[in-house]
């Protein structure tokens, strides 16, 4: 056999083989840095005569700060008076808000890891 047949028969084993790991491993997606560190808290709300209850279940490694919105103009999101970095203590968080005659608002919860609260 001369040298350029080795040559050729060994990328082609080489390429099959590799062809072979990719098959039998299958994809693999490496999650993004921000996929990592991803916090996902559910709030939940309930209102009933012009009061609204906020509830979440809390994580001792987070903070968190409510923010509050127009219902229908939920652009401009704004901090929730009394529920500005709140320490998570393990159990259910529950707050009371007395709504505005007539207006109605959306809630969302913001959690971030209590290193970086404390860094602001």
């Amino acid at each position: 056999m001369k040298p350029q047949e080795q040559s050729s028969g060994w990328k082609a084993q080489t390429g099959t083989a590799l062809a072979a790991l990719v098959l039998f491993s299958g994809c693999v997606r490496v999650p993004t840095d921000a996929e990592k560190h991803k916090i996902e808290t559910r709030l939940i709300s309930a209102s009933a005569n012009g009061q609204t209850t906020l509830r979440w279940d809390s994580r001792r490694d987070l903070v968190y700060t409510v923010m509050v919105g127009d219902r229908f103009t939920s652009s401009q999101w704004k901090p929730l008076p009394n529920a500005i970095n709140l320490r998570g203590t393990g159990e259910p968080i529950e707050l009371h808000v007395t709504e505005e005659p007539n207006r109605t608002h959306t809630y969302q919860l913001m959690a971030v890891p209590v290193q970086a609260a404390t860094k602001r």
